[in-house]
């Protein structure tokens, strides 16, 4: 994760201080964007692991146990 910073940081010295701002608020806006895109594109899932999402933990929790006593046996 530091190389990652470290590049960021090295690729932020070379844009000049006063462009950075407006350069942050057009990819956070693009970023909306695309965010908004894919929703519309994939509404029908994005609900559907909207209401799965409450049964993920019972579920994950059963395989768990089961997986548990796998590795007792």
């Amino acid at each position: 994760m530091q190389i990652i910073f470290d590049y960021y940081n090295k690729i932020l010295d070379l844009i000049p201080v006063e462009y950075r701002l407006p350069l942050a608020i057009l990819i956070l806006i693009f970023l909306f964007f695309s965010l908004l895109k894919f929703l519309k594109k994939n509404l029908v899932w994005f609900v559907a692991f909207l209401l799965l999402l409450p049964a993920a933990y019972p579920a994950g929790k059963q395989i768990w146990n089961i997986v548990r006593e796998w590795i007792k046996k």
